[in-house]
């Protein structure tokens, strides 16, 4: 069968979710008008390799190996060629800081693209020059890939549409992520067997949540982001609209597991079935009493690990008491009960009662819709962030 082509006002645009637990792949009808939905025409997941330890250079060849996986899975479908290429990063194959640009005249001038241009230009290169200082090697050097405004102030105030307005003073909320060029490069070579010459761009997980979560919730503007991943635990603070903070500690899904499986000296698939059968109820007395145990120890593990990573932040800092929460089905239910228990709020510093809200792919289809097959959040999320994006600067 052979390719069909997409009509003038729409893209179709080939999404790569590359966690650390998985690698997600769709091919999106993402629509140009600024009225219709995104639309998931195909989609697939393959796991990355489970192991019972963690090297880092064999974790990025296992991810590779699931992305060729991925992307000649999502080729072999024959539905569509795609246009473009948008591989959304999460930890541990990205880092990302928030950045203040700021500027103030005498006499007012005019908000344009030229300006933007220039000061997000002179930004970069001092952000690179420090690149420079501290790697030495330029072959070590993170490569920046993506760079959004995602706040501007003028005179003071918010504004949405800042093109054209005459201020004095300017104020931008930049965030910037990079990502080691090995890994950048490996990403690159794995989808040119497949696409060839389709132009390949980056982003981050956490931006593709920021955005997707203010286009859904547009009455919230303080709230927490935590994407639980396959290694490690993101937490993006969002105060006032603004993405003030991306942290991050090395704890996930996976690791669960391994710690399952050195407490009870067994392999990872039966931890894997273990697991599963405690979570439905259907596990015997015996066994469950001595996992529930070594859940309890985990979970004490990951909450301290988390109020750590939490303290790191000024101590000024009130922390929103509503949490967005992204994390795989099999250990949805167990994280929630964790996160809604007092002694994990308490770390948070809020005197509200915490409300917790899990993004599911039903809860966005009225933003995303999706032809066939499951609702994946995390495409979903990707696919809603790529269109408000192309929606701005296309």
């Amino acid at each position: 069968m052979g390719f069909l082509f997409s009509a003038k006002k729409e893209k179709i645009i080939a999404i790569f979710d590359i966690g650390s637990g998985s690698v997600g792949g769709a091919l999106v009808r993402v629509p140009l008008d600024g009225q219709s939905l995104p639309v998931i025409l195909k989609s697939t997941r393959v796991d990355i390799v489970d192991r019972e330890d963690l090297d880092f250079d064999l974790f990025l060849k296992d991810m590779i190996l699931a992305l060729g996986f991925c992307s000649h899975s999502l080729y072999q479908s024959k539905i569509i060629a795609p246009e473009s290429i948008v591989c959304v990063l999460a930890s541990p194959w990205y880092a990302t800081e928030t950045r203040i640009i700021k500027m103030e005249k005498e006499n007012s001038f005019t908000f344009s693209k030229k300006t933007v241009n220039e000061l997000i230009n002179k930004e970069i290169i001092s952000l690179n020059n420090v690149y420079s200082d501290k790697y030495g090697n330029i072959n070590s050097i993170p490569e920046i890939i993506e760079h959004p405004i995602v706040n501007v102030f003028l005179n003071g105030y918010h504004v949405d549409n800042p093109l054209g307005v005459k201020t004095r003073s300017l104020e931008m909320n930049m965030i910037i992520s990079e990502s080691p060029k090995i890994c950048l490069d490996k990403i690159r070579e794995t989808l040119m067997s497949t696409y060839h010459s389709t132009p390949v761009s980056f982003s981050s997980f956490m931006v593709s949540s920021f955005v997707s979560i203010r286009d859904k919730y547009v009455t919230e503007d303080s709230y927490l982001i935590i994407d639980i991943g396959g290694e490690i635990t993101d937490i993006g603070i969002v105060i006032n609209g603004i993405l003030k903070e991306s942290l991050s500690f090395p704890y996930g899904r996976k690791t669960i597991y391994r710690d399952i499986c050195n407490k009870m000296n067994i392999e990872l698939r039966d931890a894997f079935e273990l697991f599963g059968l405690f979570n439905n109820g259907v596990l015997g007395d015996k066994q469950a009493n001595n996992l529930k145990n070594i859940l309890s120890s985990i979970e004490s593990t990951w909450v301290n690990t988390f109020k750590e990573c939490v303290n790191t932040l000024p101590k000024t800092l009130t922390l929103p008491s509503i949490i967005f929460l992204t994390i795989d089905n099999d250990i949805k239910d167990w994280f929630k009960n964790i996160i809604n228990k007092t002694s994990t709020t308490e770390s948070l510093k809020t005197n509200k009662n915490i409300t917790l809200i899990t993004l599911e792919g039903s809860d966005l289809s009225n933003i995303c819709s999706v032809e066939s097959g499951v609702c994946d959040p995390f495409l979903m999320i990707e696919a809603i962030s790529i269109t408000r994006k192309l929606e701005l600067y296309d």
